[in-house]
């Protein structure tokens, strides 16, 4: 935490809506905590990460969680120069040596991270111990990664003659690609995650112009290319503060081993909101940070990843247009590490409101293609 970093917040009430998956919601103080917020049965932990600022623009995202509990993101001062780190389960960061156009997007528990540097069009890997490589698809140009498993399998978006379809490679050396093409549309598919059993997940640009999400599994692939599965959009729960709100579009962006998704909708408001998927049974559970707050009557909190233990990672905005990194966890199941936490009582939480952290991060674009330069 940086000195001077905190800016005074008033604490009000938020009910958050859960059902399906976590059942229903409670209720959570917030925003200003010095310990974990409690909101649908999860431990929120906010933060910032190196090179945050607190103008609005500016500040902290989230972009990947490994099934180690390290996360993986940037932060920036001013919403251009960013500065990458892995945040480790400890607390502590580590400085990932990138350029400040680079954006790290996904990481495994080896420590691999793999991204996208808009600065000169190309994808990289970057090894827990090593250089960065450049990711290169053959017969396409200017890809973009996005996520990485257990086994070095990496995904993303790339060209390919006037179409912009995902990619499933075996490894940062382009082998075994496999194409992904959307289930209707233009063909502008983004892959974002993909488990350890071949489960790809993303979303695509759809014939209303608007974004949903997919799933893919590659054992079903021909001929080196798969078609992905629509997933039907969730049906969005009202929303404190959002009389009237109706769904635009909604992207996933990660996946765990259980099959369950992470993600976000955005809603006519312009507002953003995080999602649990499961993908067994299509059920959705809608969840944002209880420091989430409206800034010129829009808000947003987007996940953006979850491991196997159910931990899940991604970031919001405060009253300022301020953005902040957080993870949370389960407080039950799922082998869940908050078990062995301190979590205080909703009560308790109330009596820590000591003003709240400006963390951050613009809101650099309204998903992940648009944030690093790539059609959506």
């Amino acid at each position: 935490m940086k000195p001077g970093m905190f800016k005074r917040a008033s604490c009000t009430p938020r009910v958050l809506i859960g059902a399906a998956i976590l059942g229903a919601g409670v209720l959570a103080s917030t925003p200003c905590f010095a310990g974990p917020l409690i909101a649908d049965g999860y431990a929120f932990t906010n933060f910032d990460l190196p090179g945050s600022g607190a103008i609005a623009g500016a500040g902290t995202t989230l972009n990947g969680i490994a099934n180690n509990g390290a996360v993986v993101g940037f932060g920036t001062a001013d919403g251009v120069n960013l500065v990458n780190s892995i945040r480790n389960p400890d607390g502590t960061a580590t400085a990932l040596n990138l350029d400040s156009s680079a954006m790290a997007l996904g990481l495994n528990s080896a420590g691999d991270v793999v991204g996208v540097d808009p600065g000169n069009g190309t994808a990289f890997f970057l090894p827990s111990a090593g250089a960065a490589q450049t990711i290169s698809i053959p017969g396409g140009f200017a890809p973009s990664a996005f996520g990485i498993n257990d086994h070095g399998n990496i995904v993303g978006q790339y060209g390919y003659q006037n179409l912009t379809p995902g990619f499933f490679i075996q490894n940062a050396a382009g082998n075994g690609l496999i194409t992904i093409h959307a289930p209707s549309g233009p063909d502008i598919v983004n892959a974002q995650g993909v488990n350890n059993n071949g489960l790809v997940v993303g979303y695509y640009t759809g014939t209303d112009g608007q974004d949903h999400g997919f799933t893919a599994n590659l054992a079903l692939a021909s001929g080196g290319a798969i078609t992905g599965s629509a997933v039907a959009d969730p049906t969005i729960p009202p929303v404190p503060g959002e009389p009237g709100a109706t769904f635009v579009f909604s992207q996933i962006l990660g996946v765990n081993d259980a099959n369950i998704a992470v993600g976000y909708y955005g809603d006519s408001t312009s507002s953003q909101h995080g999602f649990l998927l499961n993908l067994g049974t299509g059920a959705y559970t809608f969840l944002d940070n209880p420091a989430m707050q409206f800034s010129n009557g829009v808000e947003t909190t987007q996940i953006t990843g979850i491991n196997n233990q159910g931990e899940i990672a991604g970031f919001y905005s405060d009253a300022s247009g301020v953005f902040h990194g957080f993870t949370a966890c389960p407080l039950v199941g799922n082998g869940s590490s908050c078990a062995m936490q301190s979590v205080p009582e909703p009560g308790s939480l109330a009596l820590a409101c000591i003003g709240l952290m400006t963390l951050g991060l613009g809101l650099y674009g309204r998903s992940r293609a648009r944030r690093t330069g790539t059609a959506s």
